[in-house]
């Protein structure tokens, strides 16, 4: 496999995983369940575990995107070394937030929210993966934890190191290494 055709299977992947890993999450996590006590206000009377569920979620699906990640990454020996970890690194973070995107439009289409309900009146709300405290907005208002950022990239890394100690190839497999040993360079 080629340099360009490599790329094009590792940004495949990412995308691929950060669209996979966002619908799941959307389809898994439930909404919560609120009133609305007065214009403006309400309060939720579902299950108070609702936002923590939805990151532990989050959370575990990036784990498993991490690992994912990290594969698609090993698998074009031309991306085995310093640029696959770069890439991985940056494609694991890009992953995340298309996880997250992906995710909250999935989620915002499958539970309806408040707006509109009287006073009064009951409300499923789309779950959310903010932590007070811990949050950067971005996308035009889509707030998300930081933290949650962290767990693929940190995942897929701690993965990939563990492909680089069980492979018995000292070039990792990495072809140009290969050509370079064969022509005495």
């Amino acid at each position: 496999m080629g340099n360009g055709r490599s790329g094009l299977f590792a940004a495949t992947g990412v995308a691929a995983t950060g669209i996979i890993w966002g619908v799941t999450w959307a389809l898994l996590t439930p909404g919560i369940e609120g009133r609305v006590v007065d214009d403006g206000r309400a309060v939720a009377i579902g299950d108070a575990t609702a936002e923590f569920g939805a990151i532990a979620r989050f959370f575990c699906l990036a784990l498993a995107a991490g690992v994912v990640l990290a594969i698609v990454f090993w698998y074009p020996p031309v991306l085995r070394g310093p640029l696959g970890v770069a890439g991985l690194s940056a494609g694991a973070v890009a992953a995340g937030i298309i996880a997250v995107w992906v995710g909250d439009a999935v989620a915002r289409q499958r539970v309806s929210g408040r707006d509109g309900v009287a006073v009064g009146g009951e409300f499923t709300q789309p779950p959310t993966l903010r932590i007070d405290g811990a949050h950067l907005e971005a996308l035009g208002g889509l707030s998300v934890s930081w933290v949650l950022l962290a767990v693929a990239p940190l995942t897929a890394l701690v993965t990939y190191f563990l492909l680089v100690v069980m492979n018995r190839e000292a070039d990792l497999g990495h072809p140009s290494s290969a050509a370079s040993a064969s022509t005495g360079e």
